[in-house]
């Protein structure tokens, strides 16, 4: 597989996963099969499909394949790194930072971001340094579902879990928020290796055990958790001995990710429904898994239909592929 049929891959299919998921989001897995029907979430559906009642989700009944903030702001990352990539530490989050905030206060902004993200984005218009912009004690998996783009575009992995960890300071500040970006993108640069599921939570074990209790303790249930069923994983901490919660939190929403690709590796349209049929946060956890699996599997390992109805198809495809060709072309970066 080519590095760009990875990072088109990686992009499209993280994109699908948002799309899956978010209609899914604040319903509960038993609802939506009560009112989709016994399998749930199973392509594209609006997100205020005439079949659901309460919760309702707020904004705009946008239509089926719409992605949510999270890709808006992976999109924002992989467009920073591309202009901006090879340069110092601090003009790449300045770049960063400055493409969050311009989204935010946009009129794009109309899918409900985190709270985190706001006062993120606020401290960083009103002139706050980038590793002081975030949100003191916030561990929201806002910051760990845009990394997409750092595991695609950077080689060493000690740099981009580094470069990952740097920018979730722009919005949530919580040493879990930071080692969930670093395992994100690591598992995102490791798929597209190659590795397998289970040598890669080895790996990110390695990079990144010891930065954060929370982090540590829900990781580390990973092995033990693949051979349950999603009823016994994918549901909050307390409810059972083999639960990696409902991943609203960043150590959550990675490990679910991870359990659901490391049960269909190959599979990606499997992978992807698991993530996003969940109690929780579906359309983090559908994200994030999307990014690696797609990785793993290339632009050609991922159903065609939902590859192409995926909002802004082309230009996702167009992205993935010139951030392909802007790592390839790039030297290593600046210091700083």
């Amino acid at each position: 597989m080519t590095r760009e049929s990875a990072a088109i891959g990686s992009i499209v299919g993280l994109a699908v996963g948002d799309a899956l998921g978010y209609p899914h989001e604040f319903r509960t897995v038993a609802q939506v099969r009560r009112e989709l029907g016994p399998e749930g979430i199973t392509g594209f559906i609006r997100s205020k499909d005439e079949r659901f009642t309460r919760p309702i989700i707020i904004g705009p009944d946008h239509p089926a394949g719409t992605f949510s903030d999270d890709t808006q702001m992976t999109i924002a990352v992989a467009e920073g790194l591309i202009a901006k990539g090879r340069a110092s530490r601090d003009l790449l989050m300045g770049e960063l930072g400055r493409r969050f905030v311009e989204w935010y206060f946009g009129p794009e902004n109309n899918r409900a971001p985190g709270e985190a993200t706001g006062v993120g984005c606020t401290n960083l218009r009103d002139g706050a340094p980038w590793r002081t912009a975030g949100k003191e004690g916030s561990k929201g998996c806002g910051a760990n579902m845009r990394v997409a783009p750092i595991g695609l575009y950077f080689d060493d992995l000690e740099l981009l879990a580094d470069i990952a960890r740097d920018q979730a300071l722009l919005t949530h500040r919580h040493a879990a928020a930071s080692a969930g970006s670093a395992a994100a993108a690591l598992l995102v640069a490791l798929a597209r290796r190659g590795a397998s599921p289970k040598a890669a939570h080895a790996e990110v074990t390695k990079r990144c055990a010891g930065e954060s209790p929370d982090f540590d303790a829900v990781f580390s249930r990973l092995p033990s958790a693949v051979s349950r069923v999603p009823g016994e994983v994918l549901v909050a901490l307390d409810t059972s001995p083999h639960a990696l919660g409902e991943g609203w939190v960043a150590e959550e929403a990675v490990a679910c990710a991870l359990y659901c690709w490391w049960r269909h590796p190959r599979d990606f349209r499997a992978c992807l429904l698991e993530a996003a049929n969940t109690d929780g946060d579906s359309d983090s956890i559908a994200c994030i898994a999307g990014g690696i699996a797609g990785a793993g599997v290339g632009i050609e390992g991922i159903p065609a239909d939902w590859a192409r109805e995926v909002e802004k198809s082309s230009m996702l495809h167009d992205l993935g592929r010139r951030l392909a060709r802007a790592a390839a072309s790039g030297g290593p970066p600046s210091t700083g």
